[in-house]
């Protein structure tokens, strides 16, 4: 397994979460081609689409860099934002239920990688962004999470 990349920078920081919202956009597309189910395919691009508007407000923000100055990232010990990446097993068979499991803890990954990020900056409006970006991540997840409670634990 490769050492987690150590992010000692705003610019290295906001690249790794761009760099997860095109993974995310990647794999929620990537997803929605490999199933037959046109609902569940609709989903997924619509998830997809809601993480394509978060790669942009966040190169809005490293480009605009209104407030980048102010984040102090500590440098006693890596700040674990890699650790915050969730390995996706999809497959084109797998149920609903699975589905929004995986969805459930990709979404809190995301959640908890925009807290941290909100944690380390003294900006009101890139703290703003961020707190604005992490209740989108756990708006989806609280979905998720819904649909299971509803969907699957019901059944059961």
């Amino acid at each position: 397994m490769n050492e987690p990349q150590r992010l000692e920078s705003i610019e290295q920081i906001i690249d790794f979460a761009i760099q997860r919202e095109r993974e995310a956009q990647d794999a929620y597309l990537s997803y929605a081609r490999e199933t037959q189910r046109r609902g569940f395919s609709d989903l997924l691009l619509s998830m997809a689409a809601m993480e394509k508007e978060h790669e942009r407000k966040l190169i809005e923000l490293k480009q605009g860099r209104r407030g980048l100055d102010s984040f102090t990232p500590p440098k006693q010990a890596d700040l674990g934002l890699s650790d915050m990446l969730v390995e996706m097993p999809f497959s084109p068979a797998m149920d609903y239920g699975d589905f929004l499991v995986l969805v459930i803890g990709k979404e809190r990954a995301a959640e908890q990688l925009y807290r941290k990020l909100e944690s380390l900056t003294d900006s009101r409006e890139v703290k703003d962004m961020f707190h604005l970006l992490a209740d989108e991540e756990r708006k989806h997840k609280d979905w998720a999470q819904e649909r299971y409670d509803q969907d699957i634990l019901k059944e059961n």
